[in-house]
């Protein structure tokens, strides 16, 4: 018998989380062998006990700290014999007919299909959230038409083809997922299903699309207690993890990549740190006279700092490309995995789903319109965007 198991990763949400597993729940019936599974990311909320005792036929798993929603999944995962496997975010609500819709169109799809990616509206079913995304140049990503209204957009058919699908409502067969490496537990949160999308196309599979497969979501509920800064490392980390791992000739893509890392580094330390002049002083140049909250911290510190950098969004960019020097060689295996799979090739993978470049940050504008950049852009299917033509 085919069975599904739905998966739900839980980190100290428990109201939504409870009515999330509720609204599953009533739609078991509909489909015949279906269960739900929580992990739980050692949350202090009470959200165990509680799910335990609402939902006692519910499979629970109680980490003993928080593992991510990548670590999350991977528990699940190891634990589960199921045929296919529905990935589910705790604030999301699906809506009547999403368990069948999604089970039917996975036994409908032809065998090269891993995954089917369903629709995601926010909670006043008004505004998109998923309905397909896109993959920029330096492994970022980002939903197509988010926060436009319903209706706005043109939105994919039942049956078409997705370069991934959103982790936060998604079906899979888990055999050849499994067998593809399912999310990549480094990531912790943020792109993880971008990288199994891609990797997924790399390896000859493919990814649908499925609308009546629908939840409203509440969106981030549970990872801003992050809080900002700290997804914004991971953001920037796993960014780049993915181009790494996925592009065919990274020599000639990572150029682009590294160079755009570099750039917006560089625009944040000089323009957003205390006398980040002395990053831009000619070697001959006579130093200004320092900030005097510089002077306060030589001063204490008895060390002769030229420039303080004070400045959150500097420290993410630094936190992240520390992590991936740190990890230099448990990515090159990764890469070497990802690579010895390869089906298709990047140019037939991205004539399909063309990689973006769309200015983003503080002084991408200038570094995008820069003869360099020009010079280092990859030879691969492109297009150029503006920020507000894909998301408001």
């Amino acid at each position: 018998m085919t069975t599904t198991e739905i998966i739900i990763v839980n980190w100290n949400n428990r109201a939504e989380t409870l009515e999330c597993v509720a609204a599953v729940e009533a739609q078991l019936r509909d489909v015949e062998g279906a269960s739900i599974t929580v992990v739980d990311n050692g949350s202090t909320d009470g959200s165990s006990t509680a799910i335990a005792s609402r939902h006692p036929d519910v499979k629970l798993f109680a980490l003993p700290e928080n593992r991510g929603f990548t670590g999350g999944l991977a528990a699940a995962l190891a634990g589960s014999n199921a045929t296919n496997v529905i990935f589910l975010n705790n604030d999301a609500v699906p809506e009547p007919g999403w368990l069948a819709a999604f089970v039917q169109a996975l036994e409908a799809a032809p065998e090269d299909v891993v995954s089917i990616g369903g629709k995601i509206v926010d909670p006043t079913g008004t505004k998109l959230d998923f309905i397909g995304g896109l993959l920029t140049f330096d492994g970022h990503a980002f939903q197509n038409g988010f926060r436009y209204p319903v209706g706005s957009r043109e939105e994919p058919n039942a049956g078409d083809e997705l370069l991934f699908a959103c982790g936060g409502n998604m079906i899979s067969r888990r055999a050849p997922l499994m067998e593809l490496g399912a999310f990549d537990d480094d990531y912790f949160a943020y792109l993880e299903d971008v990288d199994c999308g891609w990797r997924t196309w790399i390896a000859g599979y493919r990814v649908l699309f499925e609308p009546r497969a629908l939840v409203r979501h509440a969106s981030s509920t549970t990872s801003k207690r992050l809080g900002d800064f700290e997804r914004g490392v991971l953001f920037e980390r796993n960014a780049l993890q993915t181009a790494i791992k996925n592009y065919e000739n990274l020599a000639e893509a990572g150029a682009s990549v590294f160079f755009t890392y570099l750039h917006r580094l560089h625009h944040y330390a000089t323009t957003r740190n205390a006398d980040s002049h002395e990053l831009r002083r000619p070697f001959a140049a006579p130093r200004a006279a320092t900030s005097r909250r510089l002077q306060f911290v030589r001063r204490i510190t008895r060390r002769p700092f030229l420039v303080a950098i004070d400045d959150p969004l500097t420290t993410m960019q630094f936190r992240a490309f520390d992590w991936i020097v740190k990890h230099e060689s448990r990515l090159a295996a990764k890469r070497a995995d990802v690579q010895k799979r390869r089906k298709r090739s990047d140019r037939e993978i991205f004539e399909r789903f063309p990689l973006h470049f769309v200015p983003t940050y503080p002084g991408d504008e200038s570094l995008m319109k820069s003869a360099l950049f020009r010079l280092l852009r990859p030879a691969l299917p492109s297009v150029d965007k503006e920020l507000g033509e894909i998301s408001l």
